[in-house]
Order: structure tokens, then sequence, then C-alpha cells
């Protein structure tokens, strides 16, 4: 039966190729039988066996395509990818098939996967989920059962992209049973992603427990409300008179996610509850549906509910709002300084005569920055906020973060408190340049005189790394204006310019204007700076970088072929 199955596969697969079909048919019964057990022995992933039964065939039957396609299949499930490309040579002459490119590419990616060394391994996970192909399932599902933390904390990460049924069945058991913390935490964000509705008991009783670490209790507070499609007035009464703070918490988190405001009294005595965490998250529910504001609460004693407090008030055009906030924006302590300075920019045009004021006078850098953007934001005083943002850009030398610790509403600029992990190398620079990134941006849109001298700068002194695992969305507002004064960057005379320029097109933009100055760049660079052009090649994912790729894959280097490999199939994709 598997011989039988094994023949109708192939059969299917060999007319699936561009250019001349092979036609199955017109071969003799020797040969369609030789055919028929290579595929049989890889079935039951006996390469060895199907890379022999296939040689002796060739050698039998030289002119038969059909078993050369079966030598390159057997050779690249073996891992004799350079073996296979040679035959691929042979085959075609030059000239590319695309499903013979893609078998020479996953034969690549599966030998990655079955490296000693860690980095290839990692390179091979990354790589073959970034195809989004369904060959790459069963390689994560070993990957999210691998004993080392890291691999599993990948594989987690990136099955939440797939959602496909054996994964969801691994993230179920890992959540029950996963024990290192930090992996814990991107299968409860995994859960989150992939709205897992039949795992929400498992996610209460996470934030219920006492001992939950904070940053496990925030991802699945997080992923437990985006399973909330509508909650019951008795669920939410439960949640509401619990005796555990992070569940009384979840009640005014699912109030505010939902716009639920006929259930805002239920939330109404959590104003006045015992842990700060819950008044804030009470106020901010409040706040999203206009309601308020409650003065009171300016003299909370936990100042961060004071400021949220401030903040209600402003919006809901309290003078006493604007008061509280502007003596908050002077105390002594600057953490909450800019918390107070990002509660003014997140009311919106209330807050502008305000940010106006502030901006001109504090005497903390970080303040004046986020009010600045405020100001931006609303196309109000769009010279002076600019030269007060361009300056403190300049002026910066510590690594900076983005601050949404106590609320998701207020964003501040503030040095980096992040720490390093193991995912991503040198996390905290590579946030710094994200960050840098988000404030070029907004220079770029607004105009401002030196903001293509500030990119040429941060370019200059930057050694732009960011892994593939870890780009992002960054522009906010005006891409193609932002990335337009990047893009003139390709030309400039200094190539470490022309290359960074390169890399923010190829990751932010996906610019195949990119291409040209990367694979020029390719021969001169060091090995790991030759793995990040091949994945900013990946994300382009330009047919015309198909040639170049296809050398790539003769490097003796196996992480290069690797990543050379995914980014061929992601080019075939496109």
């Amino acid at each position: 039966m598997k011989i039988i199955l094994a023949g109708l596969v192939v059969s299917s697969v060999l007319c699936a190729g561009e250019g001349e079909p092979v036609n199955w048919f017109e071969k003799s019964a020797a040969e369609q039988k030789i055919v028929k057990n290579v595929y049989a022995h890889l079935l039951i992933h006996d390469a060895a066996s199907a890379v022999l039964c296939a040689r002796r065939g060739v050698e039998a039957h030289p002119e038969c395509q059909a078993l050369r396609f079966a030598l390159i299949r057997a050779l690249s499930e073996q891992g004799e990818e350079l073996q296979a490309l040679d035959e691929w040579k042979q085959l075609t002459k030059g000239q590319n098939s695309r499903h013979l490119l893609e078998v020479l590419s996953w034969g690549v990616l599966l030998k990655g996967e079955r490296s000693p060394q860690l980095i290839i391994r990692i390179n091979a996970l990354l790589g073959a989920s970034f195809t989004r192909d369904a060959r790459a399932v069963p390689l994560l599902i070993d990957e999210m059962r691998s004993s080392n933390a890291l691999l599993r904390s990948l594989a987690i990460h990136m099955a939440a992209k797939f959602g496909d049924t054996p994964l969801q069945a691994e993230l179920e058991r890992l959540l029950k049973e996963e024990k290192v913390w930090n992996v814990k935490l991107e299968v409860i964000k995994a859960v989150g992603q992939l709205r897992m509705l039949r795992m929400r008991p498992q996610l209460i009783e996470i934030i219920g427990n006492p001992k939950t670490l904070v940053e496990e209790k925030a991802a699945a507070m997080i992923a437990l409300i985006s399973l909330y499609e509508s909650v019951e007035a008795q669920e939410l009464e439960r949640l509401v008179r619990s005796n555990r703070a992070g569940l009384r918490e979840l009640a005014c988190e699912i109030v505010a996610h939902l716009d639920l405001e006929e259930h805002l009294p239920l939330i109404r005595p959590l104003l006045k509850d015992t842990c700060g965490d819950v008044r804030i998250a009470a106020l901010t529910a409040f706040g999203l549906m206009g309601k308020g504001p409650f003065l009171e609460m300016l003299e909370d004693t936990d100042p961060y509910v004071a400021v949220t407090a401030g903040w209600l008030a402003l919006v809901r055009s309290e003078a006493k709002g604007e008061e509280a906030l502007e003596k908050w924006m002077a105390d002594q302590n600057p953490n909450l300084r800019r918390l107070a300075s990002a509660a003014v920019a997140a009311s919106g045009t209330r807050g502008c005569k305000l940010a106006w004021k502030e901006m001109k006078q504090s005497s903390d850098p970080y303040v004046r920055a986020n009010l600045s953007m405020a100001l931006l934001r609303q196309r109000q005083h769009v010279k002076e906020a600019s030269k007060t943002l361009y300056e403190v850009f300049q002026g910066q030398r510590e690594i900076l973060m983005w601050d949404q610790q106590v609320s998701p509403l207020f964003r501040s600029l503030a040095p980096s408190r992040v720490k390093h992990i193991e995912q991503v190398p040198n996390y905290p620079l590579v946030v710094d340049q994200l960050v840098r990134l988000d404030l070029l941006s907004m220079l770029s849109v607004m105009r401002h005189p030196h903001a293509q001298e500030a990119i040429k700068g941060f370019l200059q002194s930057q050694n732009w790394g960011v892994t593939g695992s870890a780009v992002v969305a960054l522009i906010e507002e005006g891409d193609e204006e932002a990335l337009s004064m990047v893009r003139e960057l390709l030309n400039d005379p200094e190539q470490k310019i022309r290359v960074q320029a390169a890399f923010i097109l190829a990751l932010l933009g996906s610019d195949p204007e990119a291409v040209k100055v990367l694979q020029e760049a390719y021969p001169h660079v060091e090995r790991e700076m030759k793995v990040q052009i091949l994945e900013a090649l990946s994300h382009i994912g330009a047919p015309e970088s198909i040639p170049f790729l296809m050398n790539i894959l003769k490097e003796p280097f196996q992480v290069l072929r690797v990543v050379a490999a995914s980014a061929l199939i992601q080019c075939l994709n496109h």
C-alpha cells in the first residue's frame, strides 16, 4: 500500500514543476518500478536506500528525467545538498524549475534541523517558519519537544503564526507541563494569539494564583481578554468579587476591551479597591468610555493611580486634572514625571495647552520628548516640537525604550530597562535601534530640516542587525514619506550607509530597490553580516534574487546555506 501511495505522490509531483512536465506514462515499466521503489524508501524515511536505488536506476537509465528527479529528492532528504545541487545542474542545464528549487531548499533546511550546532538549528527553524509552508509544521513540533529551552521558545513563537491543529495540541500540553518560565510565557502568548477558547480555565487559574510571576500574569491577562467576545453579568460579577486582585483587574480589562458600558456599575466598587493596579484598571475602563471624572482619586495614596485619575479628569476637561498632571511632571521621581507626560500625550487635543507649556520649561529631556510627540501627533506647534524632539534625539546617549508598564494607554520614552533575551542577540540595543527609528520617522514625516542628516548620522553610528525574528512594524504613520528619505541614501558614496539604508528598506518596507545594494555588498562583509543580508533578501522576496541565492547554496558554511534556502523559497513564493 505504501508503495502504491508513493507512486501516486511522485506522479503528481513530477508534473508540478515549471517548464515541460514529465509525462509519467511515457516511461518504461522498468523505470516506473525503480522510481516507485525510490519513493517507497522515502516514505518510510530510509533516505540512504532511496539514494542507492536512485543511483542504480540512473546508471541503468541515464536519460530518464523522472529517475534523476527522484535522485535529487533522495539526496536532499539524506542531507547531501551539494550533490543534489550538482544533479540539478545536469538535469535542468541551469534552467530554473520551481519545484526542483523547492526540493533543494527544503533539503538544506531539513539537514540544518538535524545539525548538532545550535545556531544552525535556530536558523533552520526560523527559515522553515518564514516560508509559511505546511512542511514546516513537523519541524516546529519537533523543536517544541526539544530539550533546549531556547529552541522550544522560538518554535512556540513561530507556531502561533501557523495555528495548525497539531501545533495547538502541543501548546495545550506545554501550558500544563512547561516549567521554564520564559518558555511558558511564550506558550501563554501563543494561546491568546490563536484564540484557543478551551484554554480559558487554565489562563484564569494562572491569573488567580498568587504565586504567578508578574510577567506571566500580564501575558495570561492579555491572552484571556482576547478570548472574550462577550461576557455574562454573572461571570463578571464573580470576577469583581474575587479575593484575588488579578481576577478583579481582569474584570476591568474585559469591560474596557469589550466596551461594555452597561457593565460599568458592576466595576464601580473597584475604584476604591485595596490594590492600586485594580484601581488603575477600573479608572482606565471608565476613561475609555468617557465616563467620570472621579476627582477624589486625584489625591489617591498611590501616585500611579493619581496620575491615571489626572488623565481622566483632563480628558473630561476638568481644570483639576491639568493642575494634577502639571504637579506630577515636576515631581522628584523621574518615573512619575515621565508617566505624567505620557498621560498628557494620551489626552489628545485636551492636553495640547499643557504640553506646550511644559515642553518649554521642563528640565527632563524625556518629559520634553513625550510632550513634543504629543504636539506633533495633533499637528500643533510643529516647528518648535520638531526642534525639541530633534535636540532630545541628538542629546541622548543612553539606550532607550518605550515604557508602558503602568498602563497600555501611556507610552513614554524612557531610559532602557530591557533585559537580554536568548532569542535575539544584543536585544536591548535592538530595542534602542527600533525606538530611534520611530523618532526619526516622526522627524521625517514632519519635514524637519535636519532629518536627513540625522538619519545619515544614525546609519553611520549603528551596526544594524535586527534578525528576522525581531522585525516589527515600526513606522506609525506616513510610511512612504519616512522611507523615501532613507531610499535616497542607497546612492550614498559610503558603502556602510548604503548597506544600512538597504537593511531598513528591506526589513521595514520590503523595498526591491535594496536588492542590488545588498547583493553587491555580500562578498565584502563578514559572515554575520552575510546572514543578515540573506535575511533581508528573504523579507523582500524578489524573484531576481533567485540566481544569487542559488550560488549561496554552494557556500562552505552551512548556516549561510540554511538562510539562503529559506530566502530562496520565499522568493519562489513571491
